[in-house]
């Protein structure tokens, strides 16, 4: 497997170059549509909250600082950084269209970013013409209105994916450093950690990796929970303790909803941070000893990975188990997946898996959400559809961690070692 400089991915055929200028293309229209659309309107939505949250700025109130957030630092004060960058471009009369358009911009090219790095990753594993194959997958069967409906998740996607093809190329410090701008994120790119960990060729070179994720979180977190402990806590606490919703879990905790978040006023008060959580008497700590052992037992299998496939395979075991552990699931989760399907299955299977979670997310927004609230059974079914595809797509996984081909990774894992 050979490293090559990062401007070697954009040198790519014919083919992927149609490919993404056809994704470009579909996002931007989507985008030209839906900005003037919202403008204005009171409707909720993940944007308009973000909007709100920065306004604070106008008042010398910060994320961490003045108040708590349901986020990691990195993307509250990007959409601050947005918003006082637009105060000064555009003024107040046009800071809405500002906000939403270079909000959306800004993830169209993250997903682009995740759509090139999609296609690297497939190259390595088979070569040009399933790489092709894994791209169309992609574009053909994911839900383009994510990107410009207001959720950043290509942002923390994207990061998982470079930390991944860092560590698919042996080169440990910068897959390091992309997990830990992840985890800072939004969390789930944490899921790379154990997987590199297993990999590593020796405990000296796991100790590298983790020193690195662990400085980068340090050195974004350290600084406000020293200028602000009880905004930085309130803000853990709520990132870790939030109430089910949209799982098999909310469905036993008899809750119908989606992920409600405090009001923008309630972020004032570190003592609000669990206010919009509602009531359950799962055992939480239980359910998650359950799924830690469980996990260690299927980390058995990871830890074996040498090649460049099972190491994929181990990062979407990862990620799938996590989302089958989670306590809310939104259609919006289905992006930090849907890369990894298709990789690793660039066949009808993987077009099943993500054409099903596809309409299944269709099916809970707009259809459940918007259109017909008091049906229950729609969300019933599609939690219960949507729980038994993850669980399938776990056990595709497994079976592919298992599997030995001879493309070992080279420089930070080798194909046997002791250490």
């Amino acid at each position: 497997m050979n490293t090559q400089r990062p401007l070697a991915l954009f040198r790519r055929p014919a083919g992927l170059r149609l490919l993404l200028g056809v994704f470009i293309l579909s996002r931007l229209a989507l985008l030209l549509w839906n900005t003037p659309r919202v403008i204005g309107l009171s409707q909720p939505s993940d944007l308009r909250y973000m909007l709100g949250m920065a306004q604070f700025s106008d008042r010398g109130l910060y994320p961490y600082l003045g108040f708590w957030m349901e986020y990691p630092p990195l993307y509250p004060w990007l959409t601050v950084l947005v918003y006082r960058l637009g105060r000064c471009v555009v003024g107040t009369a046009a800071i809405e269209a500002w906000f939403y358009g270079v909000m959306a911009a800004l993830m169209i090219l993250c997903e682009a970013g995740v759509f090139l790095l999609l296609h690297r990753i497939a190259l390595q594993l088979y070569g040009p013409q399933l790489a092709l194959r894994s791209t169309a997958l992609y574009l053909l069967l994911t839900v383009p209105g994510y990107v410009v409906a207001g959720w950043f998740d290509p942002l923390p996607t994207l990061l998982l994916l470079a930390g991944l093809y860092f560590l698919l190329n042996g080169r440990a410090l910068p897959s390091g450093l992309m997990v830990g701008l992840g985890f800072v994120t939004k969390l789930f790119p944490a899921v790379l950690l154990p997987v590199a960990l297993a990999v590593a060729r020796g405990w000296r070179a796991r100790l590298g990796y983790l020193s690195a994720v662990v400085g980068v979180i340090g050195s974004v977190w350290l600084p406000f929970l020293l200028a602000s402990p009880s905004m930085f806590l309130a803000s853990l606490r709520n990132q870790l303790g939030r109430s089910s919703w949209e799982t098999i879990w909310a469905l036993l905790d008899g809750y119908y909803g989606y992920g409600k978040v405090a009001s923008l006023a309630e972020h004032l008060d570190a003592s609000k941070a669990l206010a919009a959580n509602h009531f359950s008497e799962l055992p939480w700590g239980e359910i998650t000893l359950l799924f830690g052992v469980a996990y260690l037992v299927l980390y058995r299998r990871i830890w074996r990975a040498r090649q460049p496939r099972e190491i994929v395979a181990g990062t979407a075991l990862t990620l799938l188990w996590l989302l089958l552990y989670s306590k809310g699931y939104s259609p919006q989760y289905l992006m930090w997946i849907a890369p990894l399907l298709v990789v690793l299955l660039p066949n009808r299977r993987g077009a099943l898996y993500l054409g099903g979670l596809s309409l299944i997310n269709l099916v809970e927004l707009p259809v459940y959400f918007s259109f017909f609230p008091w049906c229950r059974v729609l969300l019933v079914l599609s939690v219960l559809l949507r729980t038994a595809l993850l669980a399938a797509a776990t056990g595709e996984c497994l079976r592919l961690v298992a599997e030995r081909v001879p493309r070992p990774v080279k420089g930070f894992a080798s194909a046997r070692h002791t250490g």
